[in-house]
């Protein structure tokens, strides 16, 4: 009998190809060694579907060829496109974002699927499904065309994305696409062992098209890369000398053998999670301790990410009565957590918002969280700091805003963090140079390119910085690399608040009260001070009582949640005397950039953010923009790879042959510092949420220096990969990383929040999450929105006894 290690002795199913690029493979084989819950989500998609519940009869009759052509599936075995996208629309998962210009998703769907047709009328006098199926593709490959310019009503750029969005989840979520393009699937527990070009696991199958499909001609070899473009000048860091490295490898040696007992003795959390194979100990929720609305707690804190959390475990320890409340769930990664792309769309906030501007920003899974742990739970564990360069941008660089602190004062928390997260990687020479607890990852193949290409255009480039885990960590254990760490780690190996300061703020006394949703600040009769905080729980609402109130919604739901909580004091919005609150709102500008590779790169190993370099990061003032950017290796899954090949127009069958390369891409993203900007902002919207509260309108436009930014890392990441030896390149532009919206200044006229994350309204009134960021630099923000809190958590406990609203029992 065949083992799981072993590929299969026949072709498996691959939808609608009589032949199979992978023969023998068939991903399927290995359901066995898949957990529980990930199996049945994967293994659900191959049963019979229920009858449609969305589409009516005559729109069902325009989708389906639609689906067909957008995705070439002409043939059985077919995956049941149509039944999976109708199940998401009758259920009303979406992204839970709309452009300003579109109507909601299943409105856009019926009035896009009708205009198909009556377009289909307009020309050739017949019904859609009854056109040939060339004139069908000349209807479709038309709304394509018109771009930006409107459709029936909606901008066709949009009714495209639409399209393809749901399609590409769809079609990609399905493991006989998997098996078209040879990718691995969720290995876990087992995870992957052979990392690395050309390195395939017992059960994966090499790829047996003979040559590159994209390339035009695939007889002639790809030109070195010096014909290609100059390379280019990078501001690289001298070159290091003996005793540099010595003592960067003595450095990274003392940090890596330290004892543990100084973290364990302010955050035990790695050493309360289980020792068996489950991710969470229940004891710790049923023994949690529980108020009740009518006490008067020391401190209330709204939202659990990365801000909230290390609040909440931060002041527990300090004897302080918290409770944190929370939107979302209490996560059990064992149960919650698939190692699923389209199975993972929980862990976002999809609840709905609008988007505008010049430049509109989607939202949701690459900036959104929800549930305990909040975006946490599937960020990508990178976690550079800024550099000390970041906190005087308006002085030194004449553009964005100075901080109301130094780098220095951050230094301390950046590395109590980094201990308790712990970060891995090699020394870190960019900004302040200095050592990670742990040692670097091995690199997978993704990484290999980047080291390469980077090599060759003599820029600096290093393994790491990642929040996972590189051997034990008390009782969290080592990565396994199975490349699933934006869906959240069901290893525990990568850090989310949920494991690293949850433990031990529940152990400290610390309530985190779960499927509570905020819907405003109370305060006092005067207005001075803040109260308490209403939330709906189980359909009721109800008033928790606090002394102290911090909001840790992150930038878009905290200046919504300040904007929804206008009274008398305050009627333009809580905190928002100046019109300060929602404004400045930034996102890093992270296009992403793919080399196809003649070797078998399989990016889908290992972390997605292996390899790293900030070579780029500071003001070159040769240039004629303003501050910089980073790269790092990204590795988007097959739905994610979709979306990134859709994005460049391909659909049908150049879509297919696009993704049936898969396995040969390797992909770099850049975080460019686009500018804050007061008319980027957060407004309230006419459209009501569910709670009857006026959901966020978010407008965003780029600036001249954003765009060119972009284009200069856009250049540097073709250049690496066309150095490493890629015969084709692809861009996908993109954003990541929101920040601000409620800013932190020297002063009330330009900011919302003090050093200390005060605000200067409410004096015991917090914001301690990514919205009070002045600037964004070109570094993921989770780790620098940590050491804020755990700063001015110190301070905050530090000057109690004497300050306004202090704990009980201390002098008021």
């Amino acid at each position: 009998m065949r083992g799981h290690d072993e590929p299969g002795g026949r072709d498996a199913p691959v939808p609608g190809r009589k032949h199979h690029r992978f023969p023998g493979y068939d991903v399927l084989a290995q359901a066995g060694t898949w957990d529980a819950t990930t199996s049945g989500v994967v293994l659900s998609r191959t049963a019979r579907l229920p009858d449609l519940r969305f589409f009516t009869l005559a729109e069902e009759a325009v989708a389906r060829p639609l689906f067909d052509h957008l995705l070439a599936q002409w043939d059985d075995p077919r995956v049941p496109v149509l039944q999976m996208v109708d199940a998401r629309l009758a259920e009303m998962q979406t992204d839970g974002w709309r452009y300003a210009d579109m109507p909601e998703d299943d409105e856009a769907w019926r009035r896009s699927l009708a205009a198909l047709d009556d377009d289909a009328r307009a020309a050739h006098g017949t019904p859609f499904p009854g056109l040939a199926r060339e004139r069908q593709a000349a209807l479709i490959q038309a709304v394509r065309d018109t771009g930006s310019a409107r459709w029936h009503g909606m901008p066709a750029g949009h009714v495209w994305g639409l399209w393809t969005r749901y399609t590409a989840t769809a079609f990609y979520s399905h493991p006989w696409a998997w098996n078209e393009i040879g990718f691995g699937g969720p290995a876990y527990p087992r995870g992957y062992l052979r990392l690395g070009e050309g390195l395939r696991e017992r059960w994966e199958v090499a790829e047996q098209h003979p040559v590159d499909p994209v390339a035009e001609d695939p007889e002639e070899e790809p030109p070195p890369y010096e014909t290609l473009r100059e390379p280019p000048r990078s501001p690289s860091l001298p070159r290091p000398t003996a005793r540099t490295v010595l003592s960067s490898a003595a450095a990274t040696l003392r940090q890596t053998t330290a004892s543990h007992r100084p973290v364990r003795e302010r955050n035990a959390s790695a050493w309360l999670l289980p020792r068996d194979d489950t991710r969470f100990d229940p004891a710790l929720i049923g023994g949690m301790r529980r108020f009740a609305d009518t006490d008067e707690v020391d401190l209330v804190v709204i939202g659990c990410g990365a801000g909230g959390a290390t609040l909440t475990q931060r002041m527990a320890r300090h004897g302080w009565s918290v409770v944190c409340l929370e939107a979302g769930p209490f996560w059990n990664p064992d149960h919650d957590w698939v190692s699923d792309e389209a199975g993972s769309h929980h862990l976002y906030w999809t609840e709905p918002r609008v988007i505008s501007g010049d430049d509109p920003v989607p939202l949701g899974s690459n900036n959104s969280g929800r549930g305990v742990g909040g975006s946490t739970t599937h960020f990508a564990g990178y976690t550079p700091r800024f550099h000390p360069s970041d906190f005087s941008t308006l002085t030194d660089d004449g553009v964005g805003a100075d901080w109301p602190l130094r780098y220095e004062d951050l230094r301390a928390s950046y590395e109590r963090i980094e201990q308790e997260l712990p970060v891995a990687g090699q020394y870190w020479p960019w900004g302040d140079p200095h050592p990670y607890p742990h040692a670097p990852h091995p690199v997978g193949g993704n990484g290999e390119v980047f080291l390469r290409g980077a090599a060759a255009l003599g820029i600096e480039a290093r393994v790491g910085p990642v929040a996972i885990t590189n051997g034990r960590f008390g009782n969290r254990p080592h990565c396994i690399y199975r490349g699933f760490c934006l869906q959240g780690c069901k290893v525990n190996a990568k850090a989310s608040t949920l494991i690293t300061h949850v433990p031990d703020a529940l152990a400290h006394g610390a309530e985190i009260r779960a499927d509570s949703m905020v819907t405003g600040i109370e305060l006092d009769a005067q207005g001075r001070l803040a109260t308490g905080v209403r939330y709906v729980h189980q359909g009721r609402e109800r008033l928790q009582r606090a002394r102290m109130v911090a909001v840790a919604g992150y930038s878009i739901e905290t200046p919504r949640l300040l904007l929804n909580s206008a009274c008398r004091r305050f009627p333009e919005g809580l905190c928002n005397d100046f019109d300060l609150v929602g404004r400045y709102i930034m996102v890093q500008g992270a296009p992403q950039t793919s080399g196809r590779f003649t070797e078998e790169v399989r990016a889908y190993k290992a972390p997605p953010p292996e390899v790293s370099t900030e070579d780029f990061y500071e003001t070159d003032r040769s240039k004629p923009y303003r501050r910089g950017f980073s790269v790092q290796t990204v590795a988007p899954l097959p739905i994610v790879w979709a979306e990134h090949v859709a994005a460049q127009g391909h659909w049908g069958e150049d879509l297919r042959t696009y993704m049936g390369d898969y396995i040969h891409w390797a992909t770099l993203g850049a975080l460019c510092e686009l500018l804050p900007q007061p008319d980027n902002r957060v407004t309230l919207s006419s459209e009501k949420d569910r709670y009857g509260l006026p959901v966020a309108h978010f407008s965003y436009s780029q600036c001249d220096n954003d765009r060119m930014l972009i284009r200069a890392a856009r250049t540097v990441m073709e250049d690496i990969l066309r150095a490493a030896g890629a015969t084709e390149v692809i861009t996908i532009n993109r954003y990541a990383h929101l920040v601000g919206g409620c800013r932190m200044a020297a002063g009330p006229r330009s900011g919302v929040v003090d050093a200390d994350l005060r605000t200067f309204a409410v004096p015991n009134l917090l914001i301690t999450d990514g919205s009070v960021l002045p600037t964004q630099g070109s570094a993921n923000p989770a780790l620098t929105i940590m050491a804020l809190v755990d700063r001015a958590a110190g301070r905050l406990a530090a000057g109690a006894r004497s300050g306004l609203r202090s704990p009980a029992g201390a002098p008021r």
